[in-house]
């Protein structure tokens, strides 16, 4: 039997697991308690709250249906939004308080909300089947199972009540295709253009969905796939295209705002790691759960996310890193519902991160064999 040596290296496994276990211990006690409901009413997110059968809709969901059903009817976006918006006891005096059009514009195209509903869910089951495609061509059926199950949280928002009429459930759902997307694009680039499809179509319901988009156009450049770049780069261009005017139609109706605290600046509210944790719960597997699996499950994903070399991983891992340091500094606690944007990244880290933990090949370096094929004597 050999002992190992004085001076043999460290395992660079162990070391990890040591850092890993000191974050996960130091996040569960500045985390305790952490990450809380808010308690004033409304008590939930209001953009997709659960709803029961005897509470009413929250004023966000029928501030969008009275919209909706407006441009349906041949109203301008614009002309509706401005009657709506304070009616329904929201500011109106920003840009940023005034939802891009594209929601209405689209949804407005089906004949009800049946329809809206149906469409949603017939797109969140292609989005969980390719999830499952990619997912077991890179690991097999039972990891594939696996990162389908949590995802089934970004899914579930779409059965929920009339949360499907919010911009982050589409946008969320729309980010689980162009994930799935861009992992399928390693056995063909064709699906590359679907995942840049998709996450575009994402920024325009909802502009959270700006550092995903940036940081996979970047990735595509950093690659040299010029054509996929050139694709987010025309996304891009087409957003703060659309963005621009946006702001001139709001601007337009209401005039240049000078208040101080009526810009950006109404969400600058420093909530560090409570309000990180509020946004982990959009997972809706996880609405309910403890601080301390929340903060687990967030740091079990990063980890994962970073020990995977696929340009996938590192797409999920620096988008959701960008999220995470952003959402430290901005937001209310009342919109952690933006959380449900960068929902559809953390679950592709979890079993890449069990794997690491419990492989035996983790816990031993390998032994190196002759070159040929035979273990080298030992004395």
């Amino acid at each position: 039997m050999l002992l190992p040596r004085a001076d043999s290296p460290p395992n660079p496994f162990r070391t990890t697991l040591c850092v890993l276990a000191a974050i996960a211990v130091a996040g569960l006690a500045l985390g305790w308690n952490k990450g809380e409901l808010p308690r004033h009413e409304p008590a939930v997110p209001a953009a997709v709250a659960p709803m029961s059968a005897d509470r009413e809709t929250s004023p966000d969901l029928q501030l969008y249906r009275a919209i909706i059903a407006d441009v349906r009817n041949g109203r301008d976006y614009y002309d509706s939004a401005e009657e709506h918006i304070p009616r329904f006891g929201f500011p109106i005096g920003s840009p940023l308080n005034w939802r891009l059009p594209t929601y209405a514009w689209l949804l407005s195209c089906l004949p009800n909300k049946c329809w809206i509903q149906a469409v949603l869910l017939l797109l969140g089951i292609a989005s969980l089947g390719l999830a499952f495609a990619a997912e077991r061509i890179r690991h097999g059926s039972g990891p594939a199972a696996l990162t389908t199950l949590l995802l089934l949280g970004v899914f579930r928002w779409a059965l929920d009540g009339e949360a499907y009429l919010a911009q982050e459930v589409w946008a969320g759902i729309l980010l689980v295709i162009s994930v799935s997307a861009h992992a399928l694009g390693a056995t063909s680039p064709r699906w590359r253009i679907l995942a840049a499809a998709a996450g575009i179509l994402a920024l325009t319901f909802r502009e959270l969905a700006l550092p995903y988009c940036l940081v996979a156009g970047g990735l595509a450049l950093w690659h040299r796939r010029w054509f996929e770049a050139a694709l987010w780069s025309k996304g891009l261009a087409l957003f703060t295209a659309l963005l621009v005017w946006h702001v001139l139609e709001v601007q337009e109706r209401v005039g240049v705002q000078s208040a101080s605290g009526t810009g950006l600046a109404q969400w600058l509210r420093c909530g560090g790691l409570d309000f990180v944790l509020l946004t982990v719960r959009m997972n809706g597997l996880l609405f309910a759960a403890p601080a301390a699996v929340l903060w687990l499950y967030l740091v079990t994903s990063l980890f994962g996310l970073a020990q995977r070399h696929d340009e996938t991983s590192r797409l999920c891992c620096l988008s959701a890193l960008w999220y995470l340091v952003a959402f430290a500094f901005l937001g209310r606690p009342e919109n952690f519902y933006w959380g449900l944007v960068y929902a559809p990244l953390l679950p592709w880290g979890i079993w890449p991160a069990l794997s690491v933990l419990v492989a035996r090949e983790g816990c031993a370096p390998k032994k190196q064999l002759a070159p040929g094929g035979f273990e080298p004597s030992r004395s």
